[in-house]
C-alpha cells in the first residue's frame, strides 16, 4: 500500500544514492519506480533492495492502493488502511485470470481512483461500498455497484466472493472491466450475494 517505515525508507534512499540512480519516481500504485539504469547496474541494485521490500504475491491480488483513512487524514471516515492491509493478504489456490488491483478510498473523495479498479471500495459513514470491474488506462470502465453499507469483515467477504465468481468464469489474462462487460451486474449480484 506505498508504506515505509522511516528507518526502511532512509535504506533505500542510501541504497539509491549509492547507486547514483538518475531519477525515482512514485507511481500510481504507490511503488517506488527507479529510472534511467542500465540493466547491469538494475540487477546489482534489486539485489539489495529485494530483502527491504514486500514480496509479490503469487496467487493473490496485484496491489492494494489504500488512502490514508481515518487514521491520518481529516476527511476519513473509516480506516482504509487497515481493510487495505486485511486485503492484501487475500491469496487464492490458483492464479487469478488476470491482474487484479484494489482500491481503498476512506471517503468518498476517492483518492484511490476506487471507481476504476478491478475492486473499489468506497467508505461512508454508513459503511463500504463495493465496487467491481473498474479499469482505468485505454479502455476505462467505471465499475459496477454490488453492495453497499457493509461492515469490514462483510466487504472482505464479499471481495473475495466476486473474486471467486470471476476465477471460475472467465479465460486466462481477461481483466474484471472486460469479463464485467460479458457479464452483467445482476448476474454477478445474484451469484455473490446472500450466498
Amino acid at each position: 500500500m506505498g508504506l515505509f517505515k522511516p528507518e526502511t525508507l532512509k535504506q533505500i534512499i542510501d541504497t539509491i544514492n549509492r547507486h547514483e540512480v538518475p531519477m525515482t519516481k512514485i507511481t500510481s500504485a504507490q511503488r517506488l519506480a527507479l529510472l534511467g539504469m542500465d540493466k547491469d547496474k538494475q540487477k546489482q541494485l534489486l539485489s539489495e533492495l529485494t530483502p527491504l521490500l514486500r514480496p509479490r504475491p503469487t496467487n493473490g491480488v496485484t496491489y492494494v492502493q489504500a488512502c490514508p483513512g481515518s487514521q491520518w487524514c481529516k476527511f476519513g471516515v473509516r480506516d482504509a488502511l487497515k481493510l487495505g492491509a486485511e486485503l492484501e493478504k487475500m491469496s487464492f489456490s490458483e492464479p487469478l485470470p488476470g491482474k487484479v488491483k484494489i482500491g481503498v478510498s476512506g471517503c468518498r473523495m476517492c483518492c484511490t481512483e476506487a471507481r476504476v479498479r478491478d475492486i473499489g471500495i468506497i467508505a461512508s459513514k454508513k459503511g463500504w461500498t463495493l465496487i467491481f470491474g473498474g479499469n482505468g488506462g485505454n479502455n476505462a470502465r467505471i465499475g459496477d455497484v454490488v453492495a453497499e453499507a457493509l461492515n469490514d469483515s462483510e466487504v472482505i467477504d464479499l471481495a473475495r466472493k466476486c473474486l471467486d465468481y470471476y476465477q471460475q468464469n472467465t479465460t486466462r489474462k481477461m481483466r474484471t472491466a472486460r469479463f464485467m462487460e460479458m457479464t452483467s451486474i445482476d448476474e454477478l449480484k445474484r451469484a455473490v450475494l446472500n450466498t
